[in-house]
């Protein structure tokens, strides 16, 4: 998975808030979740990967960002 610097630099600028906030409205529009829902996911992610939580959240606004690492819905 490649992320060119110009997306890297847009996650840089958010704040830890708003790396989880973003990627939360990324899950409720890909998957018709409620915010609470979309977090719960957040979270699942996060213990299934052993990852924190922002780093999941990062991911999931890196692929969002970049077309083509998504399969189709």
């Amino acid at each position: 998975m490649s992320v060119d610097k110009h997306d890297e630099n847009i996650i840089e600028l958010l704040g830890p808030h708003d790396v989880i906030g973003q990627a939360l409205g990324v899950l409720m529009a890909e998957h018709d979740l409620s915010r609470d829902a979309a977090f719960e996911m957040l979270v699942q992610g996060s213990t299934d990967s052993h990852q924190k939580v922002r780093r999941v959240a990062e991911r999931i606004i890196e692929e969002s960002l970049t077309p083509g690492l998504r399969p189709p819905p």
